[in-house]
């Protein structure tokens, strides 16, 4: 039973009871947090040339919000033809996230599923994963191995390294080419704070720690920036620690066919069990989910040379291990007794160079090369068996871009440019009997076949044109060459060498029309496409649904997509409107292996799978003809009276496949005409109160979503999404068809959140989220949110 049930509704005694037993558990750990910050502190005291820069404050609405995603270089927001949310550092310190992806849950157009913990997967406007485009400092994250459902990467990278955030919502592969189809997510990471004026050394030191009680979190970081004239340098370190999670008052109802459902009264005759049951019986009740233990280790640093004015030189280095994470949907149903991601490791290092105003056709010019290594392992005992199955893929990426800005024609900016990545796969397995532990090791494939390639060369443009004072124009294009290489002779000699080479040609249209001052009329249309990736291709996969199996035969998927609405930015109100449609074609799902080869023998890569993997199901993956989404995002925040404010955000989509294998959907299948994943109506509003002049700020917010019953076949068969049976003909459906007796719950939840500044250099943040203990689960994510949850930190910085 999950600590304070006895005290249930006695929030004090509660939060007390498991604060005290984590830190007199965590002695250690947290006597390395006292030492980082104690260290600060001598820093301080002690050294000679130490500076802080204090907390600038703002206004509730800023006037003005600059971005580079939407364009590539920098423009307020409000003057773009594009969706956007900035997520600066302010607010991501105040967000007080444990990983990346949770920094984005409360903005509008996004929907962050969590497969399991130390994971997330950002969805924008109902796509993730390899349709969204991901970037680090102008450094693509994606690679050709991300798979097609919810992933981990983006969880990969550190909150506590991070600047700001930009999101764009919508297609944008004219700038960003292949899997930009969803949107942009756009990570700045800190830079060294200058100080020109002096040639002497000036130093910022900077501690911080973080614990929170439902997911037992123990985070620390330390970080030095310094600057001397022209050159300046920022390090820094972080360890996080987690436990089992404690998600809210109820029980997990688990069934044998690897369905559940959250119910708040324990059934009668249904065992409890603290862990997931070595032998499966028909159903039982999980109260407290676990072992859901994993930590991390990050470091990064970065040095800035500014020769003149108009220059900088950037080098960079990022570092993230996570040795070993457990992936609780896979050993909860106990379909595997061990199924863990270990390791999950990232180096990146990158050089920029940027430089203004060369001569009078130039005004900008940045050139970056980066080497990107992603190393993924898998670690899975299937339930009841005696063999481990490891599996090692080392992604390596080779990355040169280069972009210039030139004004010279009359009223417009033209930004021409080209980038290519190289991606470098070594795969391979080691198989251990557990009983003699002897190891077999497979170097041909891992998840992949070893030595797979994938490569793109990239060309753009794009105008931006001011006809009128009051109308501004964007008008760009995108060349894309890629190429595939694999091996999958290793398994099926008829298979051969597969090599795949194709292009693509993407363009986008923009408008904005400023009505008034404060009111702007917008208008967006692109094209947008995906290129099939060598996990989509060579990829032998263990997912939600069961195995997928190499697909070669792939076309890329294509979109189109239209926008418009409004922006609003006045003293005493900001937001915006939005409707958005796309159009997709050509979209790639799974499909059963048996229905995929009814009526023709199937090869034999396929039944060796089959026999590797008995009681599994195999897939492989088509291209469906059309699917569309369409939906709604609103955003307002209003100012009321001395230093009150109120904000919110929502947002609604609808998702139709709208033929399949060029046939109609069958009626009778309601589960034919929905989308993967759709994500529900959801949303936030919250008051907060904040004043210049005072150390004090805080808000009291709500975020919720509605019950998500449009389920597809894959939406049915995933054991995420709550339900009885894997087989969409047991569902019940309405006459609307919605399932009656499968989907994700509605939920909401009540949060408290603030803080105080100590002193010049300290800040205290606390925050008590999901106040009435609710046991929920946001729709197709592997484990349930928090419950009652207790969050502090702590930092320093001077």
């Amino acid at each position: 039973m999950r600590n304070g049930k006895a005290i249930r509704g006695m929030v004090l005694p509660y939060i007390l009871k498991n604060y005290v037993k984590e830190k007199v558990m965590n002695t250690k750990r947290f006597l390395i947090w006292i030492s980082l910050l104690c260290l600060s502190f001598g820093l301080h005291y002690f050294g000679q040339n130490l500076i802080y820069a204090q907390e600038e404050t703002e206004e509730p609405i800023r006037l003005e919000e600059i971005a580079v995603t939407a364009t590539r270089v920098e423009k307020d927001i409000f003057r773009t033809p594009n969706s956007i949310s900035i997520i600066d550092r302010r607010q991501i310190e105040r967000i007080n996230a444990p990983i990346t992806p949770r920094i984005l849950r409360g903005t509008v157009g996004v929907f962050a599923q969590q497969t399991t913990v130390g994971q997330g997967s950002p969805f924008l406007r109902g796509l993730t994963s390899y349709h969204t485009y991901m970037q680090i400092d102008g450094v693509r994250l994606n690679n050709s191995t991300f798979r097609s459902g919810p992933n981990q990467y983006f969880a990969t990278i550190s909150p506590d390294t991070i600047d700001r955030i930009e999101v764009m919502r919508g297609p944008a592969s004219a700038l960003y080419g292949s899997g930009a189809m969803g949107g942009v997510l756009s990570v700045f990471t800190k830079d060294p704070i200058f100080d020109e004026a002096t040639q002497d050394w000036k130093f910022r030191t900077y501690a911080f720690g973080r614990y929170a009680s439902a997911t037992q979190e123990r985070t620390g970081r330390l970080e030095v920036m310094g600057s001397r004239n022209r050159l300046g340098f920022a390090v820094g370190a972080s360890a996080r620690q987690f436990g089992n999670l404690n998600p809210g008052k109820g029980f997990d109802l688990h069934y044998k066919s690897r369905k559940f459902q959250i119910v708040t009264e324990r059934p009668k005759d249904v065992p409890l069990m603290d862990e997931p049951p070595r032998e499966v019986p028909e159903k039982w009740l999980i109260d407290t989910e676990g072992p859901l233990d994993w930590g991390a280790l990050d470091a990064d640093a970065k040095i800035v040379y500014r020769p003149n004015d108009r220059s900088a030189f950037k080098f960079a280095y990022q570092l993230w291990r996570q040795p070993k994470t457990p992936r609780y949907d896979k050993f909860a149903p106990r379909q595997y007794d061990e199924f863990f991601f270990a390791p999950q490791n990232r180096d990146l290092v990158y050089a920029t160079y940027l430089t203004k105003q060369i001569g009078p056709a130039i005004d900008e010019f940045r050139v970056t090369t980066s080497f990107h290594r992603q190393k993924e392992g898998r670690w899975e005992v299937k339930h009841g068996k005696t063999e481990r199955r490891e599996r090692f893929d080392t992604t390596n990426t080779f990355g040169v871009s280069a972009q210039a800005v030139t004004t010279t024609l009359p009223r417009q900016r033209v930004v021409v440019g080209s980038d290519f990545y190289f991606d470098f796969v070594n795969s391979r397995t080691v198989k251990t009997d557990l009983n003699t532990g002897a190891k077999k090791i497979d170097e041909t494939w891992g998840r992949f076949p070893d030595g797979s390639q994938f490569w793109d060369v990239n060309l753009f443009v794009q105008d931006e044109i001011k006809p009128l004072d009051r109308v501004e124009l964007t008008l760009g294009g995108r060349f894309t060459l890629f190429h595939t290489t694999a091996d999958l002779s290793a398994r099926d000699k008829s298979f051969g060498v597969f090599s795949d080479t194709d292009r693509a040609l993407t363009g986008n249209a923009g408008i904005t029309l400023g009505l008034t001052d404060g009111l702007n009329l917008i208008g967006y249309a692109a094209t947008s496409f995906r290129a099939p990736s060598l996990n989509d291709t060579t990829a032998v996969e263990v997912t939600n649904e069961g195995i997928d199996a190499p697909s070669p035969d792939l076309r890329p998927e294509k979109a189109w997509s239209v926008e418009g609405g409004l922006k609003a930015r006045y003293p005493h109100f900001s937001g915006s409107v939005t409707y958005f449609f796309s159009r997709i074609t050509d979209l790639v799902t799974r499909v059963p292996l048996e229905e995929a080869y009814e009526g023709q023998p199937i090869p034999k890569l396929y039944k060796d799978i089959q026999a590797a993997n008995p009681g599994i199901d195999v897939f492989t993956k088509d291209n469906v003809d059309k699917t569309q989404i369409q939906g709604i995002e609103l955003t307002g925040l209003v100012p009321i009276r001395s230093g009150w404010s109120v904000y919110g955000n929502g947002t609604l989509m609808r998702g139709k496949v709208l033929t399949l294998k060029g046939k109609e959907p069958d009626p009778k299948k309601p589960w034919e005409e929905r989308i993967r994943r759709e994500f529900p109506l959801s949303g936030i509003i919250g008051v907060r109160w904040e004043k210049p002049a005072n150390r004090f700020w805080g808000e009291f917010f709500a975020r919720s979503a509605v019950r998500q019953d449009r389920l597809s076949r894959g939406d049915i068969r995933d054991p995420r999404i709550q339900g009885k049976t894997r087989d969409p003909k047991k569902v019940k459906f309405d006459a609307d068809g919605r399932a009656i007796d499968a989907g994700t719950p509605g939920w909401y939840t009540l949060n408290l959140r603030g803080g105080v500044r100590l002193t010049d250099f300290n800040r205290l943040t606390v925050a008590l989220e999901n106040l009435l203990d609710k046991r929920y689960r946001e729709h197709g994510s592997g484990i349930n949110s928090p419950g009652l949850n207790l969050i502090i930190s702590l930092d320093n910085r001077f």
